[in-house]
């Protein structure tokens, strides 16, 4: 049934744009670009249980140096790209010592993380363009093959994206990834059973911050653009947001969290200035009423269970 599923998914993402305008494939690529966001912050909170504040860190980090080599030095993209997700994953390798802290501590500490790299993206003007940033960003090109529209580039995204979820489910569901639920579950009695849990959270720190490094790159191509804008504070936020009220844990969760959190976006902002105020709501009736995000209430409804979860 899950394959089955995964199947019409994936046909459904692949044909969707002979059916549909430009706007709508803009938006399908930023939904692919931010999910995936969302499930690199994911892989800690949903599979060991810590809450990181910092990811539109690697995130931009990745971004800022793809756009500065290919914009200003002229790299072509088959160097740039992978040059951006080192950044942003070596930023990650430093960050994570973060993992020594737990509960409020780590919070407060990814949080300070996050705004020195946007403080560093929006006060050193001279290297990131300060509020007017990078722009003119190229589509990709490799060789004689290049990217010459929305449309080639959605596809080149989807690809990106389903490699990255097939490791990613790969990833969950080997030893690393029972340990890391363990540790979760309970951290003292798997540190009993003799794994170093420090080392385990700092690798999957790690391998969460390749993952956001990766959505970076992803980000500046569609967008052609890079701004402090891209590591604030709102950026962490709303990666964690995405996958809780898609629900945390899962594999496509941060998907569909991603996905209405941007349709909302795109909605409401055309009808009301505030509408981070509509995305609250939308999260305080999630922590109440859908703990477990939308993959939750599915899960109870193929149950047949329609009491209130908790």
């Amino acid at each position: 049934m899950r394959f089955a599923v995964a199947l019409a998914i994936i046909a459904a993402a692949a044909l969707a744009p002979l059916f549909v305008g430009e706007f709508w494939v803009g938006l399908m690529t930023q939904i692919m670009i931010f999910g995936l966001l969302a499930l690199s912050a994911d892989l800690l909170l949903g599979n060991a249980g810590l809450f990181s504040l910092c990811h539109a860190s690697f995130f931009a980090v990745a971004a800022y140096a793809t756009a500065i080599l290919q914009v200003r030095h002229g790299v072509p993209t088959i160097l740039a790209a992978p040059a951006g997700i080192l950044a942003g994953t070596l930023l990650s390798t430093i960050f994570a010592f973060s993992v020594r802290t737990r509960g409020v501590y780590f919070i407060l500490i990814t949080l300070a993380f996050g705004y020195i790299v946007w403080g560093v993206a929006y006060r050193w003007a001279s290297f990131t363009g300060g509020d007017n940033g990078v722009t003119n960003v190229p589509y990709p090109a490799v060789g004689g093959w290049a990217i010459s529209n929305s449309f080639q580039y959605y596809y080149l995204v989807l690809f990106v994206v389903l490699l990255c979820v097939w490791a990613y489910s790969i990833l969950i569901a080997s030893p690393f990834g029972l340990a890391m639920r363990g540790i979760k579950s309970s951290e003292p009695r798997v540190r009993s059973l003799g794994f170093d849990v420090s080392r385990h959270l700092y690798v999957a720190f790690v391998l969460s911050g390749l993952l956001a490094s990766i959505a970076g790159v992803l980000y500046v191509y569609y967008n052609r653009f890079i701004n402090p804008a891209a590591a604030s504070f709102p950026v962490s936020v709303e990666a964690v947001l995405m996958a809780i009220i898609g629900g945390s844990g899962t594999i496509l969760g941060p998907m569909i969290g991603a996905g209405i959190i941007l349709l909302l976006r795109n909605w409401v902002s055309g009808y009301f200035h505030f509408y981070h105020g509509i995305l609250g709501v939308v999260f305080i009736a999630t922590v109440l009423w859908a703990p477990k995000g939308i993959m939750g209430l599915i899960t109870r409804w193929k149950s047949g269970d329609r009491g209130e979860g908790a």
